[in-house]
């Protein structure tokens, strides 16, 4: 039993940061209706941009992390500006904007495979000592995944909540028809959601730099993992993309208490199936009826 609670725990950690990323991606996604598979590829950037400041270059830990926000909000908003807007004011279809948006990802992977290589990095820390806790361990590092991942989402609920802009944010994402009609610049607003989701990744990226490592094969994973947890968590929702990626974190590493371990990518997506079989709805909706 000891070894199931503190496998939960590795996985809440690994949750958080999954939350993040369905999150950033959830927003875009819902405001924009923009299928942005490149959101994997501004994981990568971001993180390798931190990786690089701080191992290669010597820069502070607060700089790399200035930089790092910069390369993952500067991609978000040159994706929204110079491929989908136009894509979108061209009224092309929606295939072809997720073409257009695998066809980014597989660009950033390559230039980050260029310029790093393939091999796996990784960066070690005092924070990622593990602290016990009894007959329990958790790493500093996964501490700060779980309360980074409370905090920036609940600033995200305040700023969806109680803006303007946030308002906006919402009401395009339930009517954007609504949003045209009332005068409101909907290339505005999709630039507002670009920018936010792409910052949510920065935490994400940098905490997984020291948690698990990461390689350019990396953004494909966590954009099929945002996927996942936002269908999970049920698509429209961002607690439901929340909730949907802690799930898929702790599912990804309890699975592993009876199978080995390199199960556990396939215990996630089973989850995942067996929501879209039975629950396609998602866990929100499902407490929503309740």
């Amino acid at each position: 039993m000891e070894l199931l609670i503190q496998l939960a725990l590795n996985g809440l950690a690994l949750g958080a940061l999954y939350a993040l990323m369905a999150v950033g991606f959830a927003l875009i996604f819902g405001t924009t209706k923009i299928f942005h598979f490149a959101h994997g590829a501004t994981f990568v950037l971001a993180a390798y941009t931190y990786y690089a400041a701080v191992s290669e270059a010597g820069l502070p830990v607060a700089f790399a992390l200035g930089l790092c926000a910069a390369v993952a909000l500067g991609f978000g908003l040159a994706c929204e500006r110079f491929v989908y807007r136009p894509m979108l004011r061209s009224e092309s279809a929606s295939l072809t904007i997720f073409v257009a948006s695998f066809g980014l990802f597989i660009a950033a992977e390559n230039a980050v495979i260029l310029v790093f290589g393939s091999s796996y990095h990784t960066l070690e820390s005092r924070l990622s000592r593990a602290l016990q806790l009894g007959p329990f361990a958790i790493s500093p590092v996964g501490l700060c995944a779980i309360v980074a991942s409370a905090t920036i989402l609940g600033a995200l609920e305040f700023f969806l909540a109680r803006t303007y802009t946030g308002a906006a944010l919402r009401a395009m994402a339930d009517n954007p028809e609504l949003v045209r009609m009332i005068g409101l610049n909907r290339y505005y607003y999709a630039k507002v959601a670009f920018a936010v989701g792409s910052l949510m990744v920065v935490p994400a990226a940098v905490l997984s730099v020291y948690l698990s490592g990461l390689s350019p094969q990396s953004g494909a994973w966590i954009t099929l993992v945002a996927i996942a947890s936002t269908i999970v968590g049920g698509v429209g929702s961002l607690y439901g993309a929340a909730l949907g990626g802690i799930v898929l974190g702790v599912a990804q590493n309890v699975g592993i208490w009876r199978l080995p371990a390199s199960w556990g990518e396939g215990i996630a997506f089973g989850v995942l199936l067996l929501f879209l079989l039975f629950r396609p709805t998602g866990l929100i909706h499902v407490f929503e009826r309740r």
